[in-house]
């Protein structure tokens, strides 16, 4: 089931440069929209049984049961979501994407233009990774296993 693109790989025939253009239809795209509209069976029908999700603040789950725990959680926060894909490259089965991402909370509190990469692994089955990293983690004085959630002057910091 590898996820269609409307374009090629943004490789250019026997060079090594990429073209820097936002690829439509992409998986990045279709996970980002379906996290968006805050719908955990959207995001679940683009993964793999196997897939591994690792969140901006350091939580890991394994497996379409763990996937879907973390990102009900996730959602589950949140009044709304916005994902904005700022570059878009897809070197063989990757899928990188740098963009912006904004939270409404449901204590009303409001997150905007947080930076985000997104680096998904396709496969046959669909997504067999999701990786999310941002300018927003803890500091490295404050870590912590990667179990709880990330929390700044009493709010909760979203991790994809």
């Amino acid at each position: 089931r590898r996820s269609p693109a409307r374009r090629d790989s943004p490789l250019r025939a026997g060079s090594r440069e990429y073209d820097r253009c936002i690829v439509t239809g992409s998986p990045v795209e279709r996970l980002l929209g379906a996290i968006d509209a805050l719908d955990v069976e959207a995001a679940m029908a683009l993964v793999a049984p196997d897939c591994r999700l690792l969140t901006v603040d350091g939580r890991r789950a394994e497996g379409a049961t763990g996937v879907r725990d973390l990102l009900t959680e996730f959602l589950s926060q949140l009044r709304s979501t916005v994902h904005r894909i700022t570059a878009e490259w897809h070197p063989e089965d990757v899928w990188i994407a740098e963009g912006e991402a904004d939270y409404e909370l449901k204590d009303w509190l409001r997150l905007t233009a947080l930076p985000r990469v997104f680096v998904l692994r396709d496969g046959d089955a669909g997504l067999t990774d999701v990786r999310v990293y941002g300018a927003h983690e803890q500091e490295l004085r404050d870590h912590r296993s990667g179990e709880s959630a990330t929390v700044v002057g009493g709010h909760w910091i979203p991790p994809l």
